[in-house]
């Protein structure tokens, strides 16, 4: 598959903010962060957002050389990695990304900074949907400029993230528990039709071989 560079953004931004999911994943944080100060909310987002962006630019700098020194062609780990996003997606529509579902998860930490790292950083911001996206569209990026196009992709859309952690409270209140859930569900949809094309991509290419 073969894209222009505004075509690549386009098709990178839907993927990523799809997955990303920025007004779920605000539902979760405010969730989970409800009785802290906003200065430590603050200081959470900023901090999630930051481990989420040098995850999945580090995937995107040695996504290549890792698969080429595990000797995985492209159209296998497209195959693969239509499985993880169908799987992320699934979670989604069953609603495991729920407050509900991840709040107990998180109380196992004595420390509230860590849910920084869990359950927003991973698997929410930076989970196995983003990095297989990731390593997907560098894996096909023919230039440096395709290359700063899916980077550039990612930190717009974490700071998109950035800005609704921030605005949580009045994002949830907006869109209420309902409004929540459904757009939760409605992307994991379109995440699941993303991923049975990634796979039915990476099928066709193997046996065409």
């Amino acid at each position: 598959m073969d894209f222009i560079p505004f075509e690549l953004f386009i098709a990178a931004f839907i993927s990523f903010f799809v997955i990303v999911d920025p007004f779920g994943t605000s539902a979760v944080f405010i969730s989970l962060t409800q009785k802290l100060s906003k200065t430590v909310q603050r200081q959470i987002a900023v901090k999630a957002i930051s481990i989420a962006i040098v995850i999945l630019i580090t995937f995107c700098l040695i996504g290549d050389a890792l698969l080429n020194y595990m000797n995985v062609s492209l159209d296998a780990f497209r195959v693969t990695g239509g499985l993880l996003l169908f799987v992320t997606a699934f979670r989604m529509i069953m609603g495991f990304h729920d407050p509900d579902q991840l709040d107990s998860e998180s109380t196992a930490y004595k420390d509230q900074s860590s849910i920084a790292v869990f359950p927003l950083a991973i698997p929410l911001l930076a989970g196995p949907g983003a990095i297989t996206a990731a390593l997907l569209f560098t894996a096909e990026a023919q230039t440096t400029i395709d290359y700063t196009v899916v980077i550039s992709t990612i930190i717009l859309v974490q700071i998109i993230a950035l800005i609704s952690l921030l605005g949580a409270a009045k994002l949830a209140k907006f869109f209420g528990p309902t409004g929540n859930s459904i757009i939760a569900r409605i992307m994991g949809i379109l995440l699941a039709a993303m991923a049975v094309q990634f796979i039915t991509d990476g099928i066709k290419e193997i046996f065409s071989l």
